[in-house]
């Protein structure tokens, strides 16, 4: 073989290896994007909970599904939001959470977009899901004004990203309970290209970054937690999981010191992976979000003022 039959042979190889990358970068791009969609896997009355089947439209028109939960007893104006994580659903958290209804809070999930019961084909793991919560905000509001005297957020994964971003641009919202909360979506990305995909960082990562944004037409890294965070004023509870794979124990503990919360507390369930906190924590687990609530919702506060705009939807 002559040396310019070699050189040939080399540039050959080097562009059908780059070739090669950038394509699997584009396939893998829509494992973020397209998540498998998960199944309703509880629904309220299998724990005799009362409960209203809603619909109403994001902000963006994708048609979304949800659940309220009146609380159990007396009438209450305290509402608990809640945002389900990535390839995840409502009923994920539900059955995790579901006692907080007994203690007097009313309970409010939803399926983001692209996820259980709601329409949608593409998720973005924070950019469009807060288009979402605000559309979940405005229901609230329109339809049930005498429950939105004390309003909170619970997020997990990229639902504590999304809750992380409304806490910061809705004063409204009394504290936000923030679980397995990852620190940007271009770390949490690379988390999990690595740990779920065995992909490196360079050159797979951005290029899978890229292709995603090219998608969404938009950039998600702004809605990161790491940048509304320093916003955030109200009570935050973080709750985080020390084998949390997808969030490490540095990246956990900078985003709560980068919070701007004075009120701002951060408990690790040991012995818990990413989004297991409740299973692993048990009873220490729904005490410590009990307590979190009852501590910083007001018992008998004013209903809240809808926002400007807010349209009165019907239920499912």
């Amino acid at each position: 073989m002559t040396a310019q039959e070699i050189f040939y042979w080399l540039l050959f190889s080097l562009l059908a290896i780059s070739a090669g990358t950038v394509w699997l970068a584009y396939l893998k791009s829509f494992s973020i994007i397209q998540p498998a969609r998960m199944k309703i896997s509880h629904l309220p009355d299998q724990f005799r909970l009362a409960y209203e089947p809603v619909i109403f439209p994001s902000t963006d028109g994708v048609a979304l599904r949800g659940w309220f939960i009146p609380a159990e007893g007396e009438a209450s104006s305290r509402t608990i939001v809640f945002c389900h994580g990535w390839g995840s659903n409502k009923s994920d958290l539900m059955k995790d959470t579901h006692f907080l209804a007994a203690l007097g809070f009313n309970l409010f999930y939803f399926d983001f977009r692209a996820s259980g019961e709601s329409a949608g084909s593409a998720a973005s793991v924070g950019y469009l899901e807060t288009r979402d919560l605000e559309a979940a905000f405005a229901w609230l509001h329109a339809n049930r004004p005498e429950a939105c005297g004390g309003l909170a957020l619970f997020g997990l994964s990229m639902g504590a990203s999304v809750a992380m971003w409304g806490a910061s641009r809705r004063p409204e919202v009394k504290c936000l309970l923030a679980e397995n909360i990852f620190l940007s979506y271009t770390r949490v990305v690379a988390n999990w290209g690595w740990r779920r995909l065995k992909v490196p960082f360079y050159p797979l990562i951005p290029m899978i970054l890229f292709f995603v944004r090219l998608k969404l037409g938009a950039d998600p890294e702004p809605y990161s937690p790491v940048h509304t965070a320093p916003a955030v004023k109200q009570p935050v509870l973080f709750i985080q999981g020390d084998h949390d794979e997808l969030v490490p124990q540095p990246e956990a503990r900078a985003l709560y010191e980068a919070c701007g919360s004075t009120e701002k507390s951060l408990w690790t369930v040991t012995g818990a992976g990413h989004a297991k906190c409740a299973e692993v924590g048990g009873e220490a687990y729904r005490r410590k979000v009990a307590e979190f609530f009852q501590a910083h919702l007001p018992t008998d506060p004013e209903p809240a003022e809808p926002p400007p705009g807010a349209v009165k939807t019907v239920g499912a």
